[in-house]
């Protein structure tokens, strides 16, 4: 009796074994494709542009009398009349600039690009009195009191302050922020779009890839919106 109950015990542990065999096997045959993974896009948001006169309030504000301020404001005059980044305001040098003609030449901007900015009146005129002022030689056309590049933070937190005593804060959600340097750049594009400028035109200015790139950043400010509401045709 002990050998037959001896002998079922085994064969029970041999059927139970070929059954798990056998579901591993069907297992492995049957390929599973995972699910593909859902990626959540944080959205995008979009550049903010400056209130109409609120540029022209900013640059005001600098103390041209002091070597510092008028080289600054020359800074943000170019990254709001010519739309440059201020990264591009950082590198320019001397051969980048062409005063009589009245060009900017910007070699190997953002994406390895070259482009030509022109400049208008009152920009040459004030990188004229920069020019006058330039405490020393330097290959760079803004440069620190000793010919070396400025660093873009302390352009930065010059734009802070100057925002900050100006008064000049960008509605940025919920939340209000003080103006900061790419401001000026957004603000000099949908300037020139409300001033006639095609999307082509302005897409050469700021040294776009694509269109499509150049019509995302451009945007349409808010008494300009109301302006043109009130002035339908009924």
């Amino acid at each position: 009796m002990a050998m037959a109950e001896q002998v079922m015990a085994q064969e029970r542990t041999l059927f139970i074994a070929s059954r798990f065999d056998g579901v591993q096997a069907v297992a492995q045959e049957k390929e599973i494709i995972p699910e593909p993974e859902v990626k959540h896009r944080t959205p995008k948001k979009l550049p903010k542009a400056l209130r109409s006169g609120e540029a022209e309030k900013f640059l005001a504000t600098f103390n041209t009398k002091c070597i510092s301020g008028l080289r600054d404001r020359c800074m943000f005059e170019l990254m709001y009349k010519c739309g440059l980044r201020i990264s591009e305001t950082c590198k320019l040098k001397m051969s980048n600039v062409d005063l009589k003609e009245g060009y900017l030449y910007l070699q190997k901007a953002k994406g390895n690009k070259d482009r030509t900015v022109p400049m208008d009146e009152e920009v040459i005129q004030w990188l004229e009195k920069w020019l006058v002022k330039k405490p020393v030689e330097s290959d760079y056309f803004f440069c620190t009191f000793k010919g070396g590049m400025l660093d873009q933070r302390q352009l930065r937190s010059k734009c802070k302050l100057i925002a900050q005593k100006a008064e000049i804060y960008i509605q940025d959600g919920d939340e209000k922020k003080l103006a900061w340097p790419h401001t000026f750049r957004h603000t000099c594009f949908t300037e020139c779009l409300e001033e006639g400028l095609t999307i082509k035109e302005i897409q050469e200015l700021a040294g776009h890839a694509s269109l499509a790139t150049t019509s995302v950043y451009l945007s349409v400010r808010p008494e300009k919106l109301r302006e043109k509401m009130r002035n339908r045709k009924k």
